[in-house]
């Protein structure tokens, strides 16, 4: 081994032997947030573009309409005619002295089945809806998708923020903290004080630990829904946050939530339920088989070369298919079922999301034109005052954590109403807002 690896190792040992006891340093922390020129900022806009092409669901609801297409192409085929060849009046008496035609009569034929009672246009119905059902569920994917994306995008921006008011919290907690010992060698503050200062030092600087923490898990978090996986550690958010929409929908909730993707997707289910009620009727109309044959014999026999036709027809003396009648009517109760099912939760979730928008923003205006302008004047206050011997250092600290917590409280107030908007936009999401892919 090298002299410079013995140092290195020995160096690293140490390193790790310091940084144990620290409880709240994990890795996730020690990589905290990268140099801003090493990080790849995301509008709102571009993270939408990327999960349109990159989320797992939306791709799978892709695949599961051109499934639905690809069904479609199946049931609006007809069924094959089947090929017979077979030899008979097999004469062993002549096998190894004659040839083969002299031997056996051969045989080939074509069976053409015709369905009867509609099968084929239930059964094409019925796949022409759920092309329509699954249509409506890759939109309503892509809603979730809208809404997961948004949130998690103001999620990281919030979790920046609060990053970076606890990291400057603490830094500034560490610059005190240096000016407290010069001042309590001089006389001019207590050993209690500075043993406070030195308790809201600690206390900021785990804070500030916690906060990389979350930042990194927001990170990770829009990461996952954007399939940018590995780009993580380097995310972040560029551009402002949302405002209100000025213009508010004022349509009625039920009305609105008939046009929603998932409601248009389950009345679409009732009406391939419908068709499959229609197809296990038509099984009680028996399908018909058309046979037609060529027969070579040999003219020794009398009989000679000859054609022959044919018709089957199955005798439904035993099954009356009265079983898929019943089990596709039940399924057709249980899909107008959820198709009711599905319009009350969107009427619900339309209602709920306009009130939750309202509250959001009413609390979110409180905190920043009210609370954090008041928050900052009795923190400077107190900063003066305290500056002037004119106040004790625990009315000094408290300030400071009054400030610290209605700056926090603002930024969850923010992302609270980028939620509510989400909420929002997604609950008034209709088939004609989303599009689909067919």
């Amino acid at each position: 081994m090298t002299p410079f690896k013995v140092v290195r190792e020995r160096w690293l040992a140490c390193a790790l032997t310091c940084l144990a006891p620290l409880p709240f340093i994990t890795p996730i922390a020690l990589a905290a947030s990268p140099a801003p020129s090493q990080q790849t900022a995301f509008s709102l806009d571009a993270a939408m573009a990327a999960a349109e092409t990159d989320n797992i669901d939306v791709i799978r609801s892709r695949l599961a309409l051109k499934t639905a297409q690809a069904n479609l192409r199946i049931a609006d085929t007809a069924p094959n005619p089947n090929l017979n060849l077979s030899a008979v009046q097999l004469r062993p008496g002549r096998i190894g002295r004659r040839p083969l035609d002299s031997v056996a009569d051969t045989v080939v034929g074509i069976d053409l089945p015709l369905e009867r009672g509609g099968k084929r246009q239930a059964r094409t119905g019925e796949a022409r809806a759920l092309i329509d059902a699954a249509a409506g569920d890759l939109a309503s994917a892509r809603r979730d998708m809208r809404e997961a994306v948004y949130g998690a995008y103001f999620d990281l921006k919030a979790a920046e923020q609060r990053s970076a008011i606890l990291s400057a919290i603490a830094a500034s907690y560490a610059d005190s903290q240096h000016m407290a010992h010069t001042q309590e060698h001089a006389g001019s503050i207590s050993r209690g004080d500075l043993s406070r200062q030195a308790v809201e030092a600690s206390r900021a600087k785990t804070d500030a630990q916690q906060a990389a923490i979350a930042l990194q898990v927001a990170r990770l978090g829009l990461a996952t829904l954007i399939g940018r996986e590995r780009d993580a550690p380097d995310i972040a958010t560029g551009g402002e946050w949302v405002d209100v929409p000025a213009a508010a929908s004022t349509e009625p909730a039920d009305l609105l939530a008939l046009r929603r993707p998932d409601v248009l997707a389950a009345q679409s289910r009732v009406e391939a339920a419908r068709r499959s009620l229609d197809g296990a009727h038509a099984l009680r109309h028996p399908d018909v088989t058309v046979s037609m044959q060529y027969e070579h014999a040999m003219d020794d026999l009398g009989v000679g070369s000859s054609v022959g036709v044919g018709v089957s027809v199955p005798l439904p003396v035993r099954n009356r298919y009265s079983g898929e009648v019943d089990a596709a009517g039940t399924a057709l109760v249980q899909a107008e079922a959820e198709a009711r099912k599905a319009a009350a939760v969107a009427t619900a979730e339309i209602t709920i999301a306009r009130q939750s928008l309202s509250q959001a923003s009413e609390r979110r205006r409180e905190i920043e034109e009210r609370q954090l302008p008041a928050a900052r004047d009795a923190a400077g206050v107190a900063e003066f005052a305290y500056t002037n011997g004119a106040t004790s250092l625990l009315e000094l600290l408290d300030a400071r954590r009054s400030l610290r917590a209605v700056e926090l409280g603002a930024v969850d107030a923010r992302a609270d109403e980028a939620h509510a908007i989400a909420q929002l936009q997604a609950a008034e999401t209709t088939g004609e807002t989303t599009g689909d892919d067919r």
